[in-house]
């Protein structure tokens, strides 16, 4: 029993090849020992006996190495160990041995590659990965990378009138110059009461919403002329004021889609607003675009565009 242990522990630990280069040693120690003693035994002749005997292991390695190609010396290398694993009685090393070298990979796809330490790996929570595992990880990247999120610099604006029966209206001229619209489109005003010790909310309605649009304009001042004549329909020099069905100025902003033809259920917010300021500013200190900031305020809010 203690040959075939041998030859068990051997084939699992250094594979055949392994065993191979074991093996031309083990032959040549016993030549080298004679070789030592009939050259004198001193130093001089234990490093020329043991050069000899390097050399010749070496010229056995590469034999084998010439004629065996390196994809099946790395089969019989797990073959070999698979068998001593098997002469020893371990079954489960002989299989997480084979499945780990990749020998599997043409005929199953995706065992191979150290198949069982990757299952470990992808199932094991790391705290680089935030304490989850790679595999919940891929599955969040997966998600994240399938949904088309919205951007803040994709957007359309429309804004249009009745004033002058629309000639004034040029809302290809506002989606080009417009820069930046800021607004809150949901507003629910409401106090606090309280009661004994305990306070209670109790809403009021809904608020206007109040919008500012960043716009550049031409060297005519097309924008500029079009928020003065609204601003004078609202209210004249003579003090009088005019009626919404007049000024009312629907806007209309389109988020994440820059153009009518490309919306693709895109999200939409339409109101009648009424104008209130125009912010200008002007300096000889830079060499910039100019800016207009515009200022509108809804209508009431149950009117409805």
């Amino acid at each position: 029993m203690s040959l075939y242990n041998n030859i068990a522990d051997s084939l699992s630990g250094n594979g055949l090849l392994g065993s191979i280069r074991s093996g031309i040693g083990a032959s040549l120690n016993g030549l080298a020992s004679s070789a030592t003693q009939a050259l004198g035994g001193g130093k001089l002749a234990s490093t020329v006996v043991g050069m000899g005997q390097s050399m010749a292991v070496n010229a056995g390695m590469n034999a084998v190495n010439k004629y065996v190609p390196i994809q099946a010396q790395r089969a019989l290398n797990v073959g070999a160990g698979a068998v001593g694993d098997l002469m020893k009685g371990d079954w489960d090393g002989a299989g997480l041995r084979v499945l780990g070298s990749g020998l599997l990979n043409e005929l199953l796809p995706g065992f191979g590659g150290g198949a069982a330490s990757q299952a470990a790996f992808l199932g094991t929570p790391t705290p680089l990965l935030g304490g989850i595992s790679p595999a919940e990880a891929k599955s969040i990247y997966a998600q994240v990378r399938g949904e088309r999120r919205a951007k803040k610099n994709l957007w359309l604006l429309e804004v249009t009138s009745r004033l002058a029966g629309g000639a004034l209206n040029m809302p290809d001229r506002f989606n080009l110059f417009a820069t930046e619209v800021e607004y809150a489109p949901y507003i629910i005003a409401g106090d606090k009461t309280r009661v004994g010790g305990a306070v209670v909310d109790c809403a009021q309605g809904s608020e206007p919403v109040d919008m500012r649009l960043t716009t550049m304009d031409d060297e005519s001042g097309s924008l500029k002329r079009w928020f003065e004549a609204h601003h004078a329909a609202v209210a004249a020099r003579d003090g009088t004021l005019g009626v919404p069905d007049e000024y009312a100025i629907r806007i209309r902003v389109v988020h994440s889609f820059i153009t009518s033809g490309s919306n693709r259920g895109g999200y939409e917010s339409v109101g009648l607003f009424r104008p209130v300021n125009l912010d200008l500013s002007l300096s000889r200190r830079e060499d910039g675009l100019q800016e207009l900031q515009m200022s509108f305020s809804q209508l009431d809010t149950f009117m409805r565009p």
